[in-house]
């Protein structure tokens, strides 16, 4: 289980409160948007070293492009 993504782009890493971040996560204070939500969809153990998400990520480009597609829309 993960953060609520309510509000999602333009929201700082680490900072949805009630949801315990790693501190990785929380000292890169990284601004969500389409950017960069692209490049730690394809490798977000190499994007933000040391953040606990268990995810390999999204080897295939459109797969993350419809991904963000989908949050940007849902998460508004």
């Amino acid at each position: 289980m993960g953060p609520n993504l309510g509000g999602l782009f333009g929201r700082v890493s680490g900072t949805a409160a009630g949801f315990p971040y790693s501190k990785a996560n929380k000292e890169a204070a990284v601004t969500w948007g389409e950017r960069t939500l692209y490049e730690y969809l394809l490798n977000p153990k190499k994007f933000m070293p040391g953040n606990k998400m268990v995810f390999a990520g999204l080897k295939k480009p459109e797969e993350r492009a419809d991904l963000i597609a989908y949050l940007k829309q849902s998460t508004a």
